[in-house]
């Protein structure tokens, strides 16, 4: 290589120096001219056509090196020059004789000069030299003229230029071998240095990220082709960009300027996030590594995660609307690892039991069982089970919460079981509502059961009443007709004590029916069980203790005294029946408050209301019952002992029912009853009932929203206020709606922001068409823009969101006290 690169540019400074050689020589031809015409003045006219035969010659060669041919051959073409000066010599002497050649010293130092002058090879340079001194000698020889001193200086100078000449080259030849080894050692340097940028262009162009180098004023110097790709970009139209104009303009100024700003300070930027518009003007985001380049410039090598972004987002977002709708729900969601420590609690439900989401995050679920749970063995039991990989249901309690939990194991992906996921659903209102349902159910066929009795009580009560009236009174007529001192009068006596017997049993059965009449006025229900245990004491055996725990400063109730002392009676029999020879009856008043739990499982009557009672409770030590024989005791004609007409308990229940009391029997075989009545006290309040919905005020409300939802939860507030309701979705709507049904509007409720047409201008418009149009104007901004708007807009009031059903209706009965404007 080096060899090729010398000699090359030796074949160029053969040409160079030969085409100098002869222009030079040429012109000192020409100049040295006249002087023949001084010196040999009869010669002039041959020594002008042999030196311009010698210029003809000198510009024949010059033609020739710089043809094609002298650029092939420039060392044989560059020996003419010399060779042609020396011919010229020689014909100059012999036209002078010889006696004239030492005065062409003027040739001979031109000659000189040019062989200074020519940037050959020391070689070629030598061998000129030789040729002209030698040129220079033949025509000496040929002039015979080697005597004339002029010839010796002539040579002498001739002889010391050539070798100055020869020695000049050499010089400026080893000069040039040491010029022509750093052009290698550049041209070596070169051609690693593209080697080194084919690699590099290799490298980006294949990468599969996108790269983009910037200049130091930010231009984009190179853009490979997956960014080509990617953004669409061809590389001609991106190349020269400022890379401003690719980016989207938040990022540019934000997390992208300043991390070019970092790596021009020499720090290595990782992990940049960048948003980059496309050609087409979409939005993607590249994750971007920022270094520095030496010329002050900076090179971005990106990740296309545009894609990965939006599943992010997506799945950010899904778990957000998960995470929403498990921390809405009134449930628990738990997760346990296998060693059953608690990873995961969410939900709602967690208040109902006192706890904070994450609250027992990392502790052992029987832990969590053991403050929670009434039964944490049991529950324990069943997260064994799930963590087996069973999945399990069980209903569990906490305090009054009931709550169904559902175990499911969660498995690997070698489908071994790794923990268990749990759901806990708050069913207490269910539970109560189907147990409620069951006592309803039961009550009713109780009391379809008891209206069949009273039916069959009242019928025959009423048929027997009509039977007894013939015999009381056929007795008493029968009576009135014999002596007093007949035989037959005690008989007629016994049959009026038995009619009038049976009289007293159809009261009863009346009673028991709901049909007796009841005397209402105020008695005092300890007064009662005084005067009938005054009167029961004979009856009572003497080893039956009855203990009186009466409330001092009762109430009085609404009722018939001798309906209710008969109920006393009737009790306290039937627990000194029960008790037999020797026990204890306890009898106690007070007044307790009765609410609707407490009388929905009473046996009870139908206007029973909750609210004070006087409560009367008759408890005996006895044999007991069992709750078969529970739910038959108060069945007509129903005992227990073998005599007793079974009408008792019957009465009892009648009149309680009629007094709208209530009823409960507690009793286990060996462990006694435990009657309680519960008479409403004579000043007992009116029914404590949830809040009525207001009086219907058949006004017709128009709501306008573009929140469906806001449209359908203040349409049932409306409702149940009475109101009846029209909607619309937008302001345009609102307005189409309101002009076809202005006449029957009595207000509008309408959100300012709206499409198609906002809630102000729909406001206008609608007063336009009915100037005494009652519009509220809604918002969740700030009341504060509220007084502005109600100018603008004429509206009648503003309603800010979120609003309850109690500011709706203060809103709507400020609205119709203001009268229209």
């Amino acid at each position: 290589m080096f060899r090729a690169a010398f000699g090359n540019d030796s074949r160029k400074s053969c040409v160079r120096g030969g085409s100098a050689y002869c222009l030079i020589a040429g012109l000192v031809i020409l100049a040295t001219t006249p002087l023949d015409r001084v010196r040999f003045p009869e010669l002039a006219g041959p020594l002008l056509v042999i030196r311009l035969a010698g210029i003809t010659a000198m510009a024949a060669i010059l033609a020739l090196l710089r043809s094609d041919h002298g650029r092939r051959h420039p060392r044989a073409v560059g020996v003419l020059p010399p060779s042609a000066t020396g011919a010229l010599i020689q014909a100059l002497a012999f036209a002078t004789g010889g006696h004239t050649s030492p005065v062409n010293i003027d040739t001979n130092f031109a000659i000189i000069g040019v062989a200074l002058m020519m940037p050959w090879t020391m070689a070629w340079s030598a061998l000129s030299c030789l040729v002209l001194v030698g040129e220079y000698v033949a025509a000496t020889a040929t002039a015979g003229t080697f005597r004339d001193p002029r010839f010796t200086d002539n040579l002498l100078v001739l002889t010391a230029a050539s070798g100055l000449a020869i020695v000049t080259t050499g010089v400026r030849e080893r000069w040039r071998r040491r010029e022509f080894a750093h052009r290698w050692t550049l041209a070596g340097a070169h051609r690693d240095a593209r080697a080194s940028a084919e690699r590099y262009r290799s490298l980006v162009e294949i990468a599969g990220s996108v790269i983009v180098v910037l200049a130091r004023d930010g231009r984009i110097v190179e853009f490979n082709r997956e960014a080509v790709r990617v953004l669409g970009w061809p590389p001609e139209e991106a190349v020269g960009q400022d890379y401003l104009r690719l980016c989207v303009p938040a990022s540019c100024h934000g997390a992208v300027g300043a991390g070019i700003v970092r790596a021009r300070g020499g720090e290595a930027v990782h992990g940049l996030e960048a948003r980059m518009r496309t050609r087409g003007g979409d939005e993607r985001v590249f994750v971007c590594n920022v270094s520095r380049l030496a010329d002050g410039g900076v090179i971005l090598c990106g990740e296309d995660i545009t894609e990965r972004t939006r599943v992010e987002e997506a799945l950010r977002a899904s778990e957000a609307r998960l995470r929403t709708v498990i921390t809405g729900a009134p449930v628990v969601l738990f997760t346990c690892d296998q060693a059953g420590i608690c990873t995961l609690s969410e939900g709602r439900g967690l208040a109902r039991l006192g706890l904070r989401p994450g609250q027992v995050l990392g502790l052992h679920f029987s832990e969590v069982l053991a403050g929670f749970v009434s039964d944490p063995e049991g529950a324990a039991g069943y997260f064994q089970r799930a963590l087996a990989g069973e999945r399990v249901t069980w209903l569990g309690a906490s305090g009054e919460m009931i709550f169904e939990c559902r175990l499911t194991p969660m498995r690997d992906r070698e489908d071994n079981v790794s923990g268990v996921i749990g759901v806990a659903i708050d069913v207490t209102e269910r539970e109560r509502s189907e147990n409620a349902l069951l006592v309803l159910e039961r009550k009713l066929l109780e009391a379809k059961r008891l209206e069949s009795h009273g039916v069959l009580a009242g019928g025959v009560a009423h048929d027997f009443n009509n039977l007894l009236v013939n015999v009381l009174g056929n007795a008493s007529l029968a009576a009135s007709e014999l002596a007093e001192d007949s035989p037959a009068r005690p008989s007629l006596r016994r049959i009026e004590a038995a009619a009038r017997r049976g009289s007293e049993l159809t009261r009863q059965m009346l009673a028991y029916a709901g049909k007796e009449p009841v005397s209402l006025q105020p008695v005092n229900v300890s007064a009662a069980v005084e005067d009938t245990l005054d009167l029961l004491q004979v009856s009572i055996p003497t080893r039956v203790v009855v203990r009186q725990e009466l409330g001092p400063d009762l109430p009085e109730v609404a009722g018939d005294p001798s309906q209710i002392r008969q109920v006393v009676m009737n009790l306290i029999i039937n627990a000194a029946e029960a008790i037999g020879d020797a026990g204890v009856i306890t009898v106690r008043t007070e007044l307790v408050h009765l609410d609707d739990a407490a009388l929905r499982p009473m046996q009870r009557g139908s206007e029973a209301i909750p609210g004070p009672h006087v409560c009367l409770e008759v408890a005996d030590t006895g044999a007991g019952m069992s709750a078969a024989t529970v739910a038959k005791i108060f069945d007509p004609f129903f005992s227990t002992k073998f005599a007793g007409r079974g009408l008792g308990l019957a009465t009892v229940l009648g009149v309680v029912r009629a007094h709208h009391g209530g009823l409960t029997v507690r009793s286990e075989p060996g462990r006694g009853t435990t009657f309680r009545v519960f008479l409403p006290c004579a000043e007992a309040p009116a029914r404590a009932a949830a809040p009525l919905p207001a009086e219907p005020t058949s006004r017709t409300v128009l709501i306008v929203d573009d929140e469906e939802d806001v449209r359908a939860v203040t349409a049932h507030m409306l409702e149940r206020l009475g109101c009846s309701v029209l909607v619309a979705a937008d302001g345009r709507e609102g307005v189409e709606v309101f002009r076809a049904h202005a006449p029957v509007i009595d207000a509008v409720l309408i959100d300012l922001t709206l499409p198609r047409l906002s809630g102000e201008r729909a406001c206008r418009e609608m007063r336009t068409i009915r100037s005494d149009a009652r519009v509220i104007l809604m918002s969740g901004y700030s009341a504060d823009e509220a007084p502005g708007h109600l100018a603008e807009a004429g509206a009648a009031g503003f309603l800010r969101k979120p609003f309850s059903v109690a500011d709706l209706r203060s809103m709507m009965d400020r609205t119709f006290d203001v009268p229209a404007h």
